[in-house]
């Protein structure tokens, strides 16, 4: 069975001097190194085409180390820093290190997604704006524009805990590309970060006049469409849309809009990295180069390189061009 991600995050952060969580919420960059002395926070520089596909990462070490892109948003950057913290939480919990669980089972990512909103978006706030199982993306889109310390991707994190069937928040731009997706617990299909929806989306629609709204499909990376689906999107006016995606025969938000059937189970494979050996189910389209997948563990798939990386004199490690200073050999973690 897979866990609940936003229970494992309110148990991990009950470990934490509840003290402390207002100052995290504020100012996570200050106040992470406050609570773990030993954990370093970096910012690193743009990558080469001017944005980055990550917004973080997190370094066991030791010492353990968060690093953040800053070209990104402040809101976007205090939400990767609590994702990043949810992973030192992770790493250094027994309770979830020693479960038998299988790798799709057991949702870091999820769970990190859901202490990063916890911290920002307590309960009993977002249980203040959004209706569970009714609202609205004009909701979720509201409850964000009155939450300046907020980033979008929280938003949609602690409103899809609210959505009562299979289903998913999702933060789109006005070309009809899936940004960022938080799924429903239990939704069987997952829709990769980065996947374009296509011209006929409800994203597009919004984009054009605003609001749209109606049974749709929503694409997967791997070319696959999911069965019928209501959808809801507004255009927030701020470049982006927010999307709201319900797998019930019967619409959250019209009466009498339904459909017969529903497919929301996705086909997916199940692939061993030749790198690491590690095994993950894949609904993400193969690189264009090699064919393969890129494996979520090492981040690698079958080609040699997937960018311009080097050796770091400091850790010895084989990074990125990105993550190195203009002449120097050692890599922006191991220079602070």
């Amino acid at each position: 069975m897979r866990l609940d991600a936003h229970a494992q995050a309110r148990r991990l952060l009950e470990r934490l001097d509840q003290a402390f969580l207002a100052d995290l919420a504020e100012d996570p960059f200050t106040t992470i190194p406050v609570l773990f002395e030993d954990v370093t926070i970096t910012k690193r520089p743009p990558s080469p085409q001017g944005r980055c596909d990550i917004d973080g990462s997190y370094h066991p070490g030791p010492p353990p180390r968060i690093t953040l892109a800053d070209d990104v948003p402040l809101s976007r950057q205090r939400f990767t820093a609590l994702h990043e913290l949810g992973h030192h939480l992770i790493w250094h919990d027994v309770e979830l290190n020693e479960l038998s669980v299988a790798d799709a089972d057991r949702p870091d990512e999820a769970i990190c997604n859901e202490v990063a909103a916890t911290v920002l978006l307590p309960t009993e706030l977002v249980d203040e704006y959004l209706q569970p199982g009714a609202f609205t993306a004009r909701d979720v889109a509201t409850f964000f524009q009155g939450r300046e310390i907020a980033s979008r991707a929280a938003c949609c994190v602690a409103a899809v805990r609210r959505l009562h069937h299979h289903g998913c928040v999702m933060l789109g731009s006005l070309e009809g590309t899936a940004d960022f997706i938080a799924h429903q617990l239990g939704t069987p299909w997952r829709i990769a970060r980065g996947t374009p929806q296509g011209e006929g989306s409800l994203l597009v629609a919004a984009a054009r006049n605003g609001h749209a709204r109606g049974i749709t499909r929503v694409r997967f990376a791997s070319g696959k469409v999911s069965g019928e689906v209501h959808g809801d999107a507004f255009d927030a006016g701020d470049g982006w849309i927010f999307m709201v995606v319900v797998a019930d025969p019967y619409s959250p938000w019209e009466k009498g809009l339904r459909f017969a059937t529903i497919e929301d189970r996705a086909p997916v494979d199940v692939v061993e990295c030749p790198r690491c050996d590690h095994s993950f189910t894949a609904s993400w389209a193969p690189c264009r180069e090699c064919g393969d997948v890129k494996c979520p563990q090492c981040h690698k798939c079958g080609c040699v390189q997937r960018a311009p990386e080097r050796m770091c004199g400091g850790c010895g490690l084989l990074k990125a061009e990105n993550l190195f200073r203009a002449g120097g050999d050692t890599c922006v973690d191991c220079c602070t």
